[in-house]
C-alpha cells in the first residue's frame, strides 16, 4: 500500500517578492552559488578544449550549453505539475539561453583577439567567462524571472 506524493513542506520556493517586480525584490541565495558554479563549469569547458579552434570551442560549447537546459527543464516542469506549483515563478529558459549565447560570443572574441598575443588566450577568456557569469548572473536574475500565465496553469490542471 503505496501512500500518494504530498508537496514536502519544507521545500524551498522562491520567495514572492522576487518575481514581482525586477527591480525592487529580492534575489534567492541560489542565485549567489548557482551562476558561480554555472560560470566555473562554462569556463572550465572552454579551458579543457584549450588549442583547439575556435569553432570547436564554441561549438561544444553551445551543444551543453543549448541541450541540456530544455532537457532539465522538461524535469522541473514534471516535478512543479507534481508537487501542484505550476503558478510558482521560474527562470525564462529563453533568456538564460540569450545570456549564455552572449556569453559564448564575448569568449570567441575575447579568445580570437588575444591569440595573436598571447599564448594561453583561452585561459585567459575561460578565466573571463567565469567571472562574467559569476558577476553579472545575480545581478541579471531577477530579469530573468517569469510568472506563467494562469490560464496556461488552469489548462494544464484540465489535461492531467
Amino acid at each position: 500500500m503505496s501512500r500518494p506524493l504530498a508537496p514536502r513542506p519544507t521545500a524551498r520556493t522562491l520567495p514572492p517578492t522576487s518575481a514581482a517586480s525586477p527591480r525592487g525584490g529580492s534575489r534567492p541565495k541560489s542565485a549567489f552559488v548557482h551562476y558561480p558554479v554555472l560560470g566555473l563549469l562554462m569556463g572550465g569547458l572552454w579551458a579543457y578544449n584549450h588549442g583547439a579552434s575556435l569553432w570547436e570551442h564554441t561549438e561544444r560549447l553551445l551543444l551543453i550549453a543549448l541541450v541540456v537546459p530544455p532537457l532539465l527543464e522538461r524535469l522541473r516542469i514534471g516535478r512543479r505539475r507534481r508537487l501542484g506549483r505550476e503558478s510558482e515563478p521560474r527562470v525564462s529558459l529563453l533568456r538564460l539561453t540569450l545570456l549564455k549565447l552572449a556569453v559564448v560570443a564575448l569568449a570567441l572574441v575575447a579568445t580570437s583577439l588575444l591569440r595573436e598575443k598571447v599564448a594561453t588566450a583561452d585561459y585567459w577568456a575561460a578565466g573571463g567567462m567565469a567571472l562574467v557569469v559569476a558577476a553579472v548572473g545575480p545581478a541579471l536574475h531577477p530579469y530573468m524571472i517569469v510568472r506563467p500565465n494562469r490560464s496556461s496553469a488552469s489548462q494544464s490542471l484540465h489535461r492531467s
